[in-house]
């Protein structure tokens, strides 16, 4: 039986992240996990650029996040997320933020869909490339 493989990015909470207590401002976790999801599609050959480009975007329609501990100014964080992709318009990604003692800190869900830009709706039979993609995405 295979394991679903795990895209991982490191990060560091900078000043930009943080509130003046040293505490990454909780809006910011979004960026990461957008940052996360763009990295991992770029390593299947996704350029998430050019997909907006041809008229597709993967807009989050759901999310939650569970804020275990804080992120301070200066932590090292790995990002770890694995993708359920099944026939489904529904895409979905489980992210946990790790400090160096491999700590899980944060644990966040989200949910996408694959949509036509010109009129935002949900594309149901995802093209050939994408689905080859989002097959390596799931493993």
């Amino acid at each position: 039986m295979n394991s679903k493989p795990v895209w991982k990015i490191e990060k560091i909470v900078l000043p930009q992240h943080a509130d003046h207590a040293g505490v990454m401002w909780h809006g910011k976790y979004f960026n990461w996990l957008e940052e996360s999801r763009i990295n991992a599609l770029s390593k299947v050959g996704i350029s998430y650029f050019e997909l907006t480009k041809n008229g597709l975007d993967l807009p989050l329609i759901n999310s939650s996040i569970q804020y275990k501990s804080p992120l301070f100014l200066g932590e090292k964080i790995t990002i770890e997320s694995e993708f359920n992709i099944d026939k489904s318009p529904r895409i979905n990604v489980i992210s946990k933020f790790h400090n160096k003692k491999n700590e899980i800190l944060t644990i966040a869900e989200v949910d996408l869909v694959l949509i036509n830009k010109l009129n935002f709706s949900i594309i149901r039979k995802r093209p050939d490339f994408l689905s080859e993609a989002f097959s390596k995405l799931n493993g």
